[in-house]
């Protein structure tokens, strides 16, 4: 049992990750969406900084796109936030398990 535990652990932290990964990559889409819309070639560093600062008070300005790929920002942190609770869950479980049987 205390096996299964960990593999509940090692599949979330994969899950946890692979959601940062996907997070990273809509927000680099919500930021080339940003600067298409200003006519820009690239976003400015100074509104990737505060893009980055000030995530959750952007959210409510962006519109088009750029609202659309926030959307799936959010969703993956969600995610990882979810992944990262299951595996302290079942890390939990793995520890306790382990001691018992023992």
């Amino acid at each position: 049992m205390a096996q299964f535990a960990f593999i509940v652990v090692y599949l979330a932290l994969a899950g946890a990750l692979a959601s940062w990964v996907a997070g990273a990559w809509f927000y680099a889409r919500t930021l080339r969406a940003l600067a298409a819309e200003r006519g820009q070639a690239r976003p400015a560093s100074l509104a990737v900084v505060c893009a980055m600062v000030a995530w959750p008070f952007v959210l409510g300005r962006l519109k088009g796109a750029a609202a659309a790929h926030a959307a799936q920002v959010n969703k993956a942190l969600v995610a990882v936030f979810a992944c990262l609770t299951v595996a302290v869950a079942a890390t939990s479980v793995a520890t306790n398990l382990a001691r018992v049987s023992r």
